[in-house]
């Protein structure tokens, strides 16, 4: 389906997180209202307090689900090179960098969740997915990935205003989300808003220059809005 291809970095980009130690697990249940018990892949010391209520040990930082974690500084740099890759085979080693620092939430039960919607979507289960990723919305408001994550997953349920919603809102908490810029700019096009799709393809272009498919979509669309305009 071709709405599932939309977004370049979403759901796939969370599987990055920490997949070596994802590969040594032992399965326990995270508890989440109006999901049941959900089975979370856990790296060998990570815990996810469930019904228990188990309290961390003395010497064991305890961690806060709502927290935020900062911008990492070492995205300036990335992005600064990626507009100045010398092909599109540089551009995309930059991409995949920068998709990896977007991948972390700063909270190991939100990083575990959405490794979990990723499985589910993988393994077809789409409202599961959506599920999961409504409670990390709720669980991480500040974190963009999940936004972008779930707008992938409302396109493939039909859901292009919600996805739209989503895309928006990513961008106003990290307006550097060239993915969703491009996102945004298929689904304008598609909606029959030239001008405002032809804004958005130029603000991802402006990122990520290389991406031969938005430039093409800024050629047509701007001669498409000429032609109105005249």
């Amino acid at each position: 389906m071709r709405a599932i291809s939309v977004i370049s970095l979403s759901l796939c980009l969370a599987c990055a997180v920490a997949p070596a130690a994802l590969a040594q697990t032992q399965e326990r249940y995270l508890d989440i209202p109006g999901l049941g018990r959900i089975p979370i892949p856990l790296p060998p010391g990570v815990r996810v307090f469930g019904p228990s209520h188990e309290a961390p040990a003395a010497d064991e930082p305890s961690h806060d689900i709502g927290a935020t974690a900062p911008r990492p500084t070492g995205l300036d740099s990335l992005f600064s090179r990626l507009a100045q890759a010398g092909s599109a085979e540089e551009a995309e080693a930059f991409v995949q960098a920068i998709g990896r620092i977007w991948a972390r939430s700063g909270s190991p039960t939100a990083d575990l969740l959405i490794a979990r919607a990723a499985h589910a979507a993988r393994s077809g289960d789409r409202r599961l997915a959506l599920d999961l990723l409504d409670h990390i919305v709720t669980l991480e408001p500040r974190w963009p990935q999940a936004l972008v994550a779930r707008a992938e997953m409302r396109l493939a349920l039909g859901d292009a205003e919600g996805a739209e919603h989503d895309l928006d809102a990513a961008i106003g908490l990290e307006p550097r989300r060239f993915d969703a810029l491009g996102a945004l700019g298929v689904l304008r096009e598609r909606a029959g808003e030239p001008a405002r799709a032809l804004e958005a393809f130029r603000r991802a272009l402006a990122l990520h220059p290389r991406r031969e498919d938005w430039r093409r979509a800024e050629e047509r669309l701007e001669q498409e809005v000429t032609g109105r305009d005249i």
